[in-house]
């Protein structure tokens, strides 16, 4: 399986139905859902169609980490815990 394969298949998990397209310019660009990715992530259109895998792929990873490591995170699951306890406390004492 060719790296460009690998890259195609961890995009299409997050982003099922996604293809390659070309725009009117000559330039190739991921589409999804109806939408151009490059637009979502603002990039421009890639020159090759591996480029164009390869860009969503680097930008899909930034998303990733960023989401991974945001600090409100943190704070939304603790939030989430609080209220999980809560819920448990008043199922047993209710």
């Amino acid at each position: 399986m060719t790296t460009i394969q690998k890259l195609k298949d961890r995009i299409q998990k997050y982003y099922p139905g996604a293809f390659v397209s070309m725009a009117a310019s000559g330039k190739y660009f991921i589409e999804y859902d109806e939408q151009n990715l490059n637009d979502i992530f603002l990039l421009e259109d890639s020159d090759t169609i591996d480029d164009a895998w390869q860009t969503i792929f680097a930008a899909m990873k930034i998303q990733q980490n960023i989401n991974r490591t945001h600090p409100l995170k943190s704070m939304i699951s603790e939030q989430k815990k609080r209220e999980s306890q809560e819920r448990i406390a008043n199922r047993i004492h209710g």
